[in-house]
């Protein structure tokens, strides 16, 4: 290898050093500006699709179309990756609900909201950053997102005795946002570099992505949580109820996924995706656009 290839992946290899730093810093920046400048925080949630979608479009550059065309027909890893997010993890967010938030039955509703909705986008930066299967990813995000919005009226009517309204236009808006457009202009970008034959050992992927990608994630999460800190902030109760019950599930649910991977089989880049895909939560998709009203919130006995 030519020492400019040699120079990013040592790049790379600092930068997953220190992304945890950079995480909890980022959510340290994002806390202290909804502190200290809330109005201004409230305005910058319109940033974290913006930048999620950047991320994703990075990382899909080196991603191949024809590779997530074949991926959707690899249906072992598919399969169980749809299992576990739509068949048993709604069981265990009702299960975790009942033993820790039975005397607070908004925040049990607020917890299967939360947890019976897969990732739409996050767990691809954290696939590829663990080396994980991330064409496989990819056929995934559609999954998650098209059955994720089908079924959370399903879910909320089952396991909380009410009922949640989804436009059907945001099923089309998200695959559209955080597939579509992200996969479609990547795959643009890599046929106008092959255009003009720009060796890859000097393309912009080998350079100056790995920290495009850093730094735009480091934005996404500074934003999220300073657009959100405000409802930290004036609701500590709510949060310290919901420690438990979260610690709870991301155990249980990477537990889950080791016995899985181990018993089909799976190799390390599938297992790392499907760690990461069943882990993930919290979609913006579908949880911006529910509509709970406080007065429908009935549990069965």
């Amino acid at each position: 290898m030519t020492a400019i290839t040699n120079e990013p992946e040592q790049g790379l290899a600092l930068l997953d050093r220190i992304q945890p730093f950079l995480l909890l810093s980022a959510i340290v920046v994002g806390l202290l500006l909804a502190k200290v400048a809330p109005t201004i925080a409230a305005t910058l949630a319109p940033l974290v699709t913006a930048d999620v979608f950047l991320v994703l479009y990075f990382i899909m550059l080196g991603v191949s179309t024809r590779g997530v065309m074949h991926a959707f027909a690899r249906w072992k890893p598919t399969l169980l990756a749809i299992g576990i997010n739509f068949l048993i993890t709604p069981l265990l967010a009702w299960a975790l609900g009942y033993l820790f938030l039975q005397d607070a039955p908004d925040i049990w509703v607020g917890l299967i909201l939360y947890l019976v909705t897969p990732c739409i986008g996050w767990y691809l930066v954290f696939t590829e950053l663990a080396k994980g299967d991330v064409e496989l990813g990819v056929s995934l995000l559609f999954w998650n997102v098209v059955l994720q919005i089908l079924l959370l009226p399903v879910y909320i009517a089952l396991l909380a005795g009410t009922v949640v309204h989804i436009e059907i236009a945001d099923i089309l808006w998200s695959v559209v946002i955080f597939l579509v457009l992200p996969l479609g202009l990547a795959a643009v970008t890599r046929w106008q570099l092959s255009r003009f034959a720009i060796p890859t050992e000097v393309t912009p992927k080998k350079i100056a992505l790995p920290y495009l990608k850093a730094i735009t994630l480091m934005v996404v999460v500074a934003a999220m949580f300073a657009s959100q800190g405000t409802v930290l902030f004036d609701n500590p109760s709510v949060v310290l109820k919901m420690i438990l019950p979260g610690v709870a599930f991301f155990v249980m649910a990477f537990l889950l996924a080791i016995i899985a991977a181990r018993t089909f089989r799976l190799g390390y880049a599938e297992f790392a995706l499907l760690a990461f895909t069943t882990t993930a939560r919290n979609s913006e998709a579908s949880l911006s656009r529910s509509r709970l009203p406080r007065s429908q919130v009935r549990w069965w006995p």
